[in-house]
């Protein structure tokens, strides 16, 4: 049995485990909270996680694969809004921390691999992946390998622009982004600034029980949403469209929107080539795309 480690940072916590590179089982875990988000804490708290895993599973072998909700430049943290963080070197200053080489990997990217390896797209070629959550990303799989793209930043679909002007303010610092408009974050702010109580995923029932108001937002947002995961498939070709994400796994609705569009708006081909599941690993994709690439 070959062992190796993954991690998973998001904006509040770090998580990691020891998984089973034939299978992508996770042997261990562990899991740890921080208020401090500076580059000094977040690298202490999860090097505090990985020795802690490495002293309880020593045959653990070679590169830690990190899964970062971001976007990255190699080891370099461009953008990470849930950080605050704004081109900083994590990945060489983990690697000193935990005397181990860091691969750098898109936390979507990590999922989508999670899922391709041991998930919902096993045994596909092409697969895409989009999940909804707190944001909104995806992740492009063709003929077997990761697409990264020129400058390491290929599948930022929460950032394709929905509003040409005067959009929705994105935490990416732009206007007009699809995330902007149904990441959970943003459209939670959305539904409290057009007087509507609760968060995201609370859109829905709103709109079943006759709220106009929320009617209006919702076919706004989740219409934009499965046009522009129409439009994917249509350039991308997938065997496969995995769903997921916090947002996405609570709405059946929204789910159903996607399949609806995909199955009208890609193209013949595209469409009839294309499964449309829900991803199967939940939480655990990340940690377990994010090992397995490293």
């Amino acid at each position: 049995m070959s062992l190796c480690l993954g991690v998973d940072i998001g904006g509040s916590t770090a998580r990691v485990a020891v998984v089973e590179r034939e299978t992508g089982r996770i042997v261990a875990s562990a899991k740890q909270s921080w208020t401090d988000r500076s580059l000094d804490a977040v690298v202490r708290g999860t090097s505090d996680l990985v020795n802690g895993l490495v002293k309880a599973h020593p045959q653990v072998s070679g590169t830690v694969g990190v899964g970062f909700a971001a976007m990255l430049r190699g080891p370099v943290v461009v953008n990470a809004p849930n950080l605050g963080w704004r081109e900083l070197d994590f990945g060489t200053t983990l690697s000193a921390a935990i005397g181990r080489p860091v691969r750098l990997v898109n936390d979507l990217s990590a999922a989508a691999w999670g899922e391709y390896a041991a998930g919902a797209a096993k045994g596909a070629t092409d697969s895409l992946t989009v999940f909804v959550g707190t944001g909104v990303g995806s992740a492009i799989i063709a003929n077997r390998a990761l697409v990264s793209g020129a400058s390491q930043v290929a599948g930022e679909f929460g950032h394709v622009k929905v509003v040409m002007e005067g959009g929705r303010r994105c935490g990416c610092g732009q206007d007009g982004c699809l995330e902007a408009y149904v990441g959970g974050a943003k459209l939670g702010e959305w539904m409290k600034e057009e007087g509507l109580t609760g968060r995201a995923v609370e859109l829905e029932p709103l709109v079943a029980a006759g709220d106009a108001t929320a009617k209006r937002l919702y076919d706004f947002a989740v219409g934009h949403l499965a046009l522009a995961i129409a439009n994917q498939v249509t350039v991308l070709n997938p065997g496969v469209l995995v769903l997921g994400g916090g947002v996405l796994s609570r709405c059946p609705g929204m789910i159903e929107r996607i399949r609806q569009a995909v199955a009208q708006r890609a193209t013949v081909a595209s469409g009839a080539a294309v499964k449309v599941t829900l991803a199967t690993l939940g939480d655990d994709a990340g940690l377990v795309g994010a090992a397995l690439l490293s």
